[in-house]
Order: C-alpha cells, then structure tokens, then sequence
C-alpha cells in the first residue's frame, strides 16, 4: 500500500467524522458544569466533616475523660452584680441572756430588793426618775443591744416612743432624748449583780445610784436593779 493511498483514506475517514459529529447543546455543557461543581462542593464538605471528626476523635484520646461542651454565648454587659449588704455593729448581749436579764420586749426596769413598786419612768418634761408604780405607756421600757461593740452595752427604749433613749446626766435625773448612735449618754453598761437577773446600769457619768432624787425622800440610795414583766 502506497503512502498516497494511505492519506486519501484517512482524509476520507476524517471527512466523515466531520459530517456525523454533533456539539453537544449549550444547555448541556451548562448542565454537565454545574454536576461538576456540586460533586466538587460535596466533596469538600464531606472532606470537612471527617477532619473535624478526626481532631475530635484525637482530643478524646488525650483526655478521655473530658466532656465536650457546647460554647456559651458572652455574658451581657448590662449584667448587675448584686452588692453585699454590711451588719450593723451591735453589742454582745449572750451573758445577759444567759442570767434571765429581759431584752428587746416591754418590761419594767425595778429597783431590786426594795420592798416596793419603784420603776423607771417617764415624767413631766422627759424627766426619766424611778417613781413608776402603774404599768403604763410611761413605765414600759426596752433594753436593746446598742450600737457599739464589746458586750453587755444597751439602749433603753420606751416601748412608747421607739425613737427615744433614755440618756445619762450629769445630774441625778435622767432624761429621754431623741435616739443617737453617736451619744454616748445613751449607752449603758449593764453590770451582772450575782446569777439572779440583777443588775447595775453604768452610764456616761458612772454607776447610777437610785437615791432619794429618783425615788422619794423616804429611800436610801440603791444601784440593784432587775428587770420584770410588763
């Protein structure tokens, strides 16, 4: 066979393929690109998915027993912080309790061993003396834990007037004064007198002696005191 006729065949060959091939539709060729691009996506996504379950699967391994959280959101900056209330400072009152000394409830403050109704009370002016013999709005006191530390320190209270103590004097005489965390005419040391609820009241100006200016001219001076039901 001559090199000639060899290339008049395959010209005749080429000439045919020519005639019988057809180009595929444009809306195929789009449609064989866009099944390229999703197997293309999808096999990105499937390749994410095994990395993460890989780095996964190797945390555990380090730490198996971990437990995987979800993540929590910030804490929102408006977020109040709730404060912490401080306790006022009061007295320790536990030894007077524990010797039966009535506190924080109507009682009448009674000079001790006497033989006699003699209780304190309010009088004309505030004039605090121990000339009570009526239970009344006069006669009825409180003692309560003052504001102060150390222990056994007190205020007396009328019941009647919760805004008001009773204050020390450098005179005999007590007075009723309006309620001050600052005096100190209003704090009273209550001085155990044995192990029967007696006791004595030491104010700013010393131990208070119950004489014949707080009780009457027929009284001796006493300092025992007690406290009683109202």
């Amino acid at each position: 066979m001559s090199d000639r006729f060899l290339e008049d065949g395959l010209d005749a060959y080429a000439t045919q393929v020519q005639r019988t091939a057809t180009m595929p539709a444009a809306a195929e060729i789009r449609r064989r690109g866009d099944r390229r691009r999703r197997n293309r996506a999808t096999g990105a996504a499937f390749a994410a998915v095994l990395v993460a379950a890989a780095g996964v699967g190797a945390t555990l391994r380090r730490h198996p027993d971990a437990t995987v959280h979800p993540a929590q959101p910030p804490p929102s900056s408006s977020a109040i912080t709730p404060s912490t209330a401080t306790s006022k400072v009061t007295s320790d009152l536990t030894g007077l309790r524990r010797i039966g000394v009535d506190l924080d409830r109507g009682v009448l403050i009674d000079v001790a061993d006497d033989g006699a109704d003699l209780w304190m009370q309010i009088g004309a002016g505030d004039v605090v003396d121990f000339t009570g013999s009526v239970k009344d709005a006069s006669t009825e006191m409180s003692l309560r834990a003052a504001p102060v530390t150390g222990t056994n320190r007190v205020v007396i209270v009328p019941v009647a007037r919760p805004g008001e103590c009773v204050a020390d004097t450098p005179q005999v005489a007590l007075t009723l004064k309006p309620c001050d965390d600052g005096d100190a005419a209003q704090i009273w040391a209550v001085v155990p007198a044995g192990d029967s609820g007696q006791f004595e009241l030491r104010g700013e100006y010393g131990i208070l002696n119950v004489d014949q200016k707080l009780v009457g001219s027929d009284q001796s001076g006493r300092t025992g005191l007690q406290t009683l039901p109202f």
